[in-house]
């Protein structure tokens, strides 16, 4: 009865059935397995390939709070006494004071002429006063 063991097809069975000397290949399950080995191998080097990027992240995320303990910890640059600075953080140091006296001055400068327009629009106060200190 080769109809009733019809495994994989019923025409392998036949033919080995009626030409018993001819030997049949049967790859089949041959090909299913190497197409599973396939895609477990493209799955193992997507799963790598997320790993090493999970990996960089956390070794960024270390280093950035590595980075905001040691600020939050460490003194402000304007409380570090003179006289322990290398010339390099002298001049650092003089650069922002130097950038903090710009930012005072146009400030300074951006109110005069706020309280000058609104002066010149609504005429001089009896309390405001008249003069401003020299900038």
């Amino acid at each position: 009865k080769p109809f009733t063991f019809g495994h994989p097809f019923i025409e392998s069975v036949a033919n080995r059935f009626l030409n018993r000397n001819i030997p049949v290949i049967d790859d089949t399950h041959a090909l299913i397995e190497a197409y599973h080995m396939v895609r477990i191998n493209k799955a193992i080097q997507l799963y790598n390939e997320v790993q090493s990027q999970m990996d960089a992240s956390n070794e960024t995320q270390k280093v950035l709070a590595q980075q905001i303990t040691s600020r939050i910890d460490s003194n402000h640059w304007w409380e570090t006494p003179i006289d322990q600075l290398n010339p390099r953080e002298l001049y650092e140091r003089y650069c922002h004071f130097l950038k903090l006296l710009d930012l005072f001055h146009i400030s300074r400068s951006k109110k005069i002429a706020i309280a000058s327009s609104m002066l010149a629009q609504t005429g001089p106060a009896e309390d405001a006063p008249t003069n401003f200190p020299p900038g």
